[in-house]
């Protein structure tokens, strides 16, 4: 029995449609959800694809040395699936020689690792809030006697240029047009040398960390604006 025209029709609809309608329960990834999702079947077809591309490759060099038995396509998936634990091992062993060389010399920067920058020892997380308090303080003193206004710079007579100092090098930075109390912007971060992750002051006292990338983001929107 061959489907009719209109059968055709309702199952394509039915494929293209986005959402239920009509109050029902809609079922939908998160962002993150489908991000992995996508990476994680990027990286299926990327490796049947080597697969196959293993597999011909093999067959062609069996035709002109015959000892090498013939590459069914699941025995090609297989050998590129060991290789690719080999692999794994390998650059395993080779990071841990690398710790174990250099030991405290490389700092996580995302996913992966960056060389530790010489310089100063990067203080504990305690010591990092504490300057940040001692800033803070100094600034909302600062805005009192300013019309509620953050300094226009770091280097203001009223406040001691020393208090911008990173312990672990480097200078505190100040963001502008961000007045002390008022929402939730970011009024002052730790540079680069903090590592991957810098601890920030927001305008309503809040000390927080961020990640790197995070950072980064919420500081090119709030230059935007």
């Amino acid at each position: 029995m061959k489907p009719s025209a209109t059968g055709l029709v309702a199952i394509v609809w039915l494929a293209a449609v986005s959402h239920a309608a009509a109050g029902m329960t809609v079922v939908t990834l998160t962002d993150v959800a489908r991000a992995r999702i996508d990476a994680l079947s990027f990286f299926l077809f990327t490796y049947l694809v080597i697969a196959w591309v293993v597999k011909l490759i093999w067959n062609q060099l069996a035709k002109t040395f015959t000892s090498l038995p013939r590459l069914k396509y699941l025995q090609a998936l297989g050998v590129v699936f060991i290789t690719g634990l080999l692999f794994y091992v390998v650059l395993t062993m080779i990071s841990g020689a690398r710790e174990l060389l250099t030991p405290g010399a490389w700092e996580k920067q995302g996913t992966g690792y960056r060389m530790r920058e010489g310089g100063p020892a990067l203080p504990d997380k305690e010591a990092r809030r504490e300057a940040l308090r001692e800033i803070q303080s100094v600034i909302w003193s600062y805005a009192k006697s300013h019309e509620g206004n953050a300094p226009a710079s770091p280097f203001v007579k009223d406040i001691d240029p020393a208090l911008w100092s990173f312990q672990g090098g480097g200078l505190y930075c100040l963001m502008p047009d961000v007045k002390p109390g008022v929402g939730r912007d970011v009024l002052i971060y730790e540079p680069s040398s903090a590592g991957a992750r810098r601890f920030v002051l927001l305008a309503d006292g809040s000390i927080e960390d961020r990640p790197e990338g995070t950072l980064k983001t919420q500081l090119n929107e709030q230059l935007k604006r």
